[in-house]
C-alpha cells in the first residue's frame, strides 16, 4: 500500500513538471524579443519573432514586439499588421496609444500620408506628454513636405550666348581636292573653312510630375537659334520634345524617355530625329558612380529642291555607353566609353552607314560655392560602311579629337554666366573630310 502511495506521488509530481515545462516551451518569445530590441539588435529580433509569428500573432506584448522588431529592421510593411492588432485589441489605454503611434510611423514610412496624418493627430487631440507633441509635430511637418515633393512643378531657363566659331561649316581649309575620276577640283567658297560671329538663344520649358519620393514623370521642351552674323547659310536651329519617367531608390535609379527632334537649316526643314532613350545609375560607396545607357533612334533627312537626294543620308542607330563617376568634395571626374552603328536605310547610301566608337573625360572643380571652372577631353573613331561615290578608292574612315575648357559663375539663384574655349581636329584618309575648329563663348542663363 505506502508503495503505491509512492508510486502515486511521483507519477503526479512528474505530471507537474511536464506540464510545467509544455508551459514554458509554449511561451512566447517575449523576454528574449525585448532583450534584444533593448539591446538595439532589431535584424536579430526580427528574425526570432518571424520564426514564432504564426505560433504567438495575435498575443498582444508579442505582436507590439514584432512591431517594433519589423518597422526598425527597415520592414515596415510587416509592422503595419502588428500595430494594427494592438491599437484594436490591447487591453491597456497605454498600449493601445503607443500601438497608434507606431503605426502612425509605420504609415508614413510606407507612404500612406493620409493614414498618417489622420492618426498623428488623433494621438496629438488626446493632450499626450509635451515630448510626445513635439515628435508628433515634427513627423506632421515632415508629412507636409513629403506632400510638396508630389506637387507638379514647372520650370522655364532663357540662355543667351555670343561667339565667335572659325569654321561654322566644319570644312576642309584645302582648296584643291584631288578625286580619283577627275583629278583634282577647285572648292567653292561655301565649301571652304569659314569664319563668323554669331548669337545663340536656347528655351527650356520644364514640367515635373511626382508621384513619390523615388518616381516621377518628366515633360522637357527645348528650343534652340543659333544666328550667324554674316551668312544665314549655316544657321542651324532646332526644337526638341522629351517625355522620360524616372524611378528607383537611394541606390540604383532608371530613366527611360521618348525624344522627338526638328531640326532646321537656314530655317527650313532639314531633319527629324526619333529617339528611345534608357539608362541606369547606381550609387556606389564614397562618392563612386557607375551609368550604363542606351538609345535607338531613327534619322529621316527632308528632300528640297536643292537637294533631293537628302534621303540617302537616313539612318537607324544603336548607342551604347558607359560611365564611372568620381564625386569628391572639391572636384567630379567622369569617364565615359561609347560605341554606336548607324545603318543606311538606303542601299544607294550606304556610304553613309558607319560604326564608331570613343572614350571621353570631363572634370568639374567647385572652386568656391558659386565658381566652377570644368574641361572636357574626347577622342572618337568612325569607319564607313562602304566607298564614298566620289572618293570610290577609299572606304572613309576618320579620327576626331575635341577639348573644350570653361568656367560657370553662379552669380545668383536664378542667374549664371558661362564662358568657354573649344577645339575640334579631324583627321581622315579623305582630305576633303579633314578640318580643325575653334571656337570661343560668353553666355547667360535665367532660371525662373
Amino acid at each position: 500500500m505506502r508503495t503505491q502511495k509512492i508510486f502515486a506521488l511521483a507519477t503526479l509530481s512528474a505530471s507537474l513538471a511536464s506540464h510545467l515545462a509544455y508551459a514554458q516551451e509554449n511561451l512566447p518569445p517575449n523576454t528574449q524579443l525585448n532583450e534584444l530590441i533593448t539591446a538595439e539588435r532589431y535584424e536579430e529580433a526580427y528574425t526570432l519573432a518571424t520564426s514564432d509569428l504564426e505560433a504567438w500573432e495575435g498575443d498582444t506584448d508579442f505582436d507590439f514586439l514584432f512591431g517594433i522588431a519589423a518597422i526598425e529592421s527597415g520592414n515596415a510593411n510587416e509592422s503595419v499588421f502588428a500595430f494594427e492588432r494592438v491599437a484594436n485589441t490591447a487591453p491597456r489605454n497605454v498600449t493601445r496609444q503607443r500601438a497608434r503611434l507606431e503605426l502612425a510611423r509605420a504609415y508614413l514610412l510606407t507612404n500612406n500620408l493620409a493614414a498618417s496624418e489622420t492618426l498623428f493627430n488623433e494621438v496629438l487631440a488626446s493632450n499626450p506628454p509635451e515630448n510626445v507633441q513635439d515628435n508628433i509635430r515634427a513627423f506632421l511637418n515632415l508629412i507636409e513636405e513629403r506632400r510638396n515633393t508630389r506637387k507638379a512643378t514647372f520650370s522655364f531657363a532663357l540662355a543667351p550666348v555670343i561667339g565667335h566659331d572659325d569654321n561654322i561649316n566644319s570644312a576642309t581649309s584645302n582648296g584643291l581636292i584631288d578625286t580619283p575620276l577627275i583629278g583634282e577640283i577647285e572648292l567653292n567658297s561655301e565649301g571652304l573653312k569659314t569664319a563668323d560671329n554669331f548669337m545663340d538663344v536656347t528655351v527650356n520649358l520644364a514640367y515635373k510630375k511626382p508621384f513619390s519620393r523615388d518616381r516621377a514623370l518628366d515633360l522637357t521642351l527645348v528650343a534652340n537659334r543659333h544666328d550667324n552674323q554674316s551668312t544665314d547659310q549655316f544657321d542651324i536651329d532646332y526644337v526638341l520634345g522629351d517625355l522620360s519617367y524616372g524611378y528607383g531608390n537611394e541606390q540604383h535609379r532608371f530613366r527611360h524617355s521618348l525624344q522627338v527632334q526638328t531640326v532646321f537649316l537656314d530655317s527650313e526643314r532639314f531633319q527629324n530625329t526619333y529617339r528611345f532613350n534608357n539608362s541606369w545609375q547606381r550609387a556606389g560607396e564614397n562618392g563612386w558612380y557607375q551609368g550604363l545607357s542606351g538609345a535607338l533612334s531613327t534619322t529621316r533627312n527632308v528632300n528640297t529642291p536643292e537637294s533631293p537626294l537628302s534621303n540617302l543620308k537616313d539612318t537607324n542607330q544603336l548607342l551604347l555607353s558607359g560611365s564611372l563617376t568620381k564625386l569628391s568634395e572639391k572636384f567630379t571626374n567622369t569617364f565615359t566609353l561609347f560605341y554606336a552603328q548607324d545603318v543606311a536605310l538606303d542601299s544607294r547610301g550606304e556610304h553613309n552607314g558607319r560604326d564608331y566608337y570613343g572614350l571621353s573625360h570631363s572634370v568639374l572643380w567647385r572652386l568656391n560655392g558659386t565658381h566652377t571652372p570644368y574641361a572636357r577631353l574626347s577622342y572618337q573613331s568612325t569607319g564607313y560602311d562602304a566607298e564614298h561615290p566620289i572618293f570610290f578608292n577609299d572606304v572613309r574612315s576618320d579620327d576626331n579629337v575635341s577639348a573644350a575648357i570653361g568656367w560657370t559663375w553662379q552669380y545668383s539663384r536664378r542667374l549664371s554666366i558661362n564662358s568657354e574655349m573649344a577645339y575640334n581636329e579631324a583627321s581622315s584618309n579623305i582630305t576633303l573630310f579633314e578640318y580643325t575648329r575653334f571656337k570661343y563663348q560668353l553666355g547667360l542663363q535665367f532660371q525662373m
